[in-house]
């Protein structure tokens, strides 16, 4: 009992989404000796479910499963094609079945939030669990949903459900230095470290849609402009409304091609979607590459200061700081943990 109770005073320690999920699957493992466990999110698109894998915690699997796999964690995947998590998922009861040609027992639960199912556990091991097993694992996703509706509570921007602009800068913190990475690689233009990186994001001349349409419209743009940032980018990735129509991405560790390639493929995707009533919105985006010693004031003044070039070179496209000094386009660059001074 002990145990249980020191579990659960550390799940509800967390504040952080991608620690919470890391530190429950971690639990679980411990508790239940299981030799794979994946949380996969659901994702309701246009009438249409898809799941998309959260986090996945132990060995790699020597069964075949349902999901393709390895993919990346943003991939979605049609719910009709897995068959026990589309059974779990229907009948909002725990599954049983064959983990598949290499043996054990694969399990699925749902974790509700009131009559919604919004995330699908997959427990894989080699024996069947007990009734006291199941049991536990139900109350422990009740107490993992409890814990994460209070953090949306106090963390989530009211209107679009992203991080609001109080939790930046603890996000921020949370980032691991890149000392390391430094020394390995100082080409700016093709740098082959891992980075972090922050972009900011600004959809262009949203005061038009206000005052043409209305702020009841202007609010179904920025609710869908955030389901298309979900949509575009990784769980482990932080999402941000920061004010208005401005957002923050802090992108995981990434190359400076893969970070220039998700938030194109985002640019890309507002430029070609459509807002009911509304019609088509571009965005720009201004983004730089976070390194040891930055704060989160340093870091989001450069890619500000990035996002304002996209903004006077004709708004619809991506610039990364990095480069902008070194073509000499931005005159004064932005030291890091120096105070914000753009030109």
């Amino acid at each position: 009992m002990g145990h249980i109770i020191d579990t659960v005073a550390t799940l509800t320690d967390h504040r952080d989404r991608n620690a919470l999920v890391d530190t429950l699957l971690s639990v679980f493992h411990g508790l239940l000796g299981a030799s794979r466990l994946t949380l996969w999110n659901i994702v309701d698109r246009k009438g249409s479910v898809w799941i998309r894998r959260r986090a996945d915690f132990g060995s790699p699997r020597g069964e075949e499963i349902e999901a393709p796999a390895p993919q990346p964690s943003n991939m979605l995947i049609p719910l009709e094609t897995c068959g026990a998590l589309r059974d779990c998922f229907n009948s909002k009861e725990p599954s049983c079945g064959a983990a598949g040609p290499a043996g054990g027992v694969r399990y699925v639960f749902p974790v509700m939030d009131g009559q919604e199912v919004i995330d699908l556990l997959e427990v894989t091991r080699s024996s069947p669990l007990s009734h006291e097993q199941q049991r536990m694992i139900t109350g422990m996703l009740r107490i993992y949903r409890n814990h994460l509706g209070i953090l949306d509570y106090g963390d989530c921007d009211e209107l679009t459900g992203l991080r609001n602009r109080r939790t930046f800068h603890d996000s921020f913190a949370r980032l691991g230095s890149c000392a390391g990475c430094q020394e390995k690689c100082n080409n700016v233009r093709t740098p082959c470290a891992r980075y972090p990186y922050l972009a900011v994001v600004d959809i262009d001349h949203f005061k038009r849609v206000n005052d043409s349409f209305g702020h009841p419209f202007g609010d179904e743009v920025l609710v869908l402009f955030a389901g298309l940032l979900r949509e575009c980018f990784s769980d482990h990735d932080r999402l941000f409304r920061f004010g208005g129509e401005e957002f923050l991405v802090i992108l995981d560790h990434a190359t400076m091609d893969e970070a220039f390639g998700a938030l194109e493929n985002f640019r890309n995707r507002i430029e070609v979607f459509r807002f009911p009533q509304v019609g088509p919105i571009t965005a720009s985006v201004g983004y730089t590459r976070v390194t040891g010693g930055d704060t989160g004031a340093s870091a989001f003044g450069r890619a500000d200061a990035a996002l304002y070039v996209a903004k006077q070179s004709g708004r619809n496209q991506i610039r990364s700081h990095e480069m902008l000094v070194a073509d000499g386009l931005i005159q004064g660059k932005i030291a890091v943990g120096q105070d914000v001074e753009l030109f």
